[in-house]
């Protein structure tokens, strides 16, 4: 990857990740529908449950998001939330100006506006999310909003989320009017295998990544899934320590360039982050030489962990590596690959070992087979080229 995978996987799956950036999948779906569904019944009250890292926060922000399209909304973090907390702050987000410091007069404002706008059809909308961590006389206040109604209509509908206690929560006896509104409760499921490889790469492009698919091939997925347990905010954190890691291993082995020259003057220069490169005189090739000394498909250049390998395709010239003509040659550092008015060097190859020399020797196959596919997409592309004409 060219750009720091470290910094990518920040704005990926860290603190400078988009917060608009939504993932959706099943059970993400499933529960986005079940609030609607809930909010729009007489009792209009809905518990969203999962363990920490589900996932319950970016629902919840996104249910405010669609019922502030008609109504007013309060939202609130639950942990050590207090009444004087909660009181102020639904006064606040409802935009209700308020000087008095006094409870009962900041009560009656509330009660006021809720009941005004319920009777014009806006019923306004309490979320809070870790209600399970709320102190326990805000709960009590939340039971007393929870029995406030406008011409026998309830006068607030309830978003509430939260993991362990919850269903304590919803058998105590200080929320009788909390629960005679009989609130119907949803379970986040986590992710799938497939849907943790689609999260994972549709995070890395949407922060700007390219190639996904090789930064998290489908066994990594897998792996993440399993360390994560497919929970959203678990995965975030496994696949940062994941790009963390990767900005390791890139510091501590150098990727192999080419610096392509001509007639002594620089022309172009090459990350050789893929696994072959085909050099030729064709513009269907990875690194282009215009010179008649240069065949259209002439040689190619195969990167291994541990070593960059040229192979001349047949070409009519032929190859030379520091004044030597080679059919294969493993290259190393300052090596000079000659073709024509063209030099091209190769730098941070890496150190060849014995096991390398020996899948290099018995690569002539894979050689071929990447030759013909290549021959083949250039010919597909010919054809379309003409078809459009």
């Amino acid at each position: 990857m060219r750009e720091n995978s470290s910094t990518l996987g920040k704005q990926a799956f860290g603190d400078r990740a988009d917060k608009r950036l939504i993932v959706a999948y099943q059970s993400h779906q499933d529960a986005l529908r079940f609030l609607a569904s809930a909010l729009a019944q007489a009792n209009g009250i809905a518990v969203l449950q999962g363990p920490a890292e589900s996932g319950k926060t970016t629902i919840i922000n996104e249910q405010r998001d669609w019922s502030a399209r008609d109504a007013a909304v309060a939202v609130f973090d639950g942990a050590h939330l207090t009444p004087r907390q909660l009181l102020t702050g639904m006064l606040s987000q409802f935009d209700v100006q308020f000087t008095t410091q006094h409870d009962d007069q900041l009560l009656q404002l509330l009660n006021g506006f809720l009941t005004q706008q319920t009777r014009s059809g806006r019923t306004p909308v309490l979320i809070i999310d870790n209600v399970d961590r709320a102190t326990p006389s805000a709960l009590r206040l939340l039971n007393w909003l929870a029995a406030l109604d406008a011409r026998g209509n309830y006068a607030l509908r309830i978003v509430l989320s939260g993991k362990e206690r919850m269903a304590a929560l919803l058998r105590n006896d200080s929320m009788r009017s909390l629960i005679r509104r009989h609130p119907a409760a949803y379970t986040l499921n986590p992710l799938t295998t497939q849907e943790t490889m689609i999260y994972l790469r549709t995070r890395l492009i949407a922060a700007g990544g390219e190639r996904s698919e090789k930064v998290f091939p489908f066994d990594l997925c897998e792996k993440l899934h399993e360390l994560s347990g497919g929970w959203p905010g678990l995965l975030n954190k496994r696949a940062l320590e994941v790009m963390d890691r990767m900005t390791e291993l890139q510091s501590a082995r150098r990727i192999p360039h080419v610096t392509v020259s001509r007639d002594g003057e620089k022309f172009a220069e090459y990350d050789l982050t893929e696994k072959q490169y085909i050099i030729g005189r064709t513009e269907l090739s990875d690194i282009v030489i215009k010179d008649s000394y240069v065949s259209k498909i002439h040689a190619m250049l195969q990167i291994y962990p541990n070593a960059v390998v040229l192979i001349d395709l047949n070409s009519t010239n032929g190859t030379t590596v520091n004044s030597r003509v080679v059919q294969k040659a493993i290259l190393r550092n300052d090596d000079i690959i000659s073709l024509g008015r063209y030099r091209m060097k190769i730098e941070n190859a890496p150190a060849i070992n014995a096991e390398m020399d020996e899948r290099i020797k018995a690569s002539d196959t894979v050689t071929m087979q990447n030759l013909v596919d290549f021959r083949r997409a250039r010919a597909k592309r010919t054809i379309k080229v003409l078809q459009n004409k």
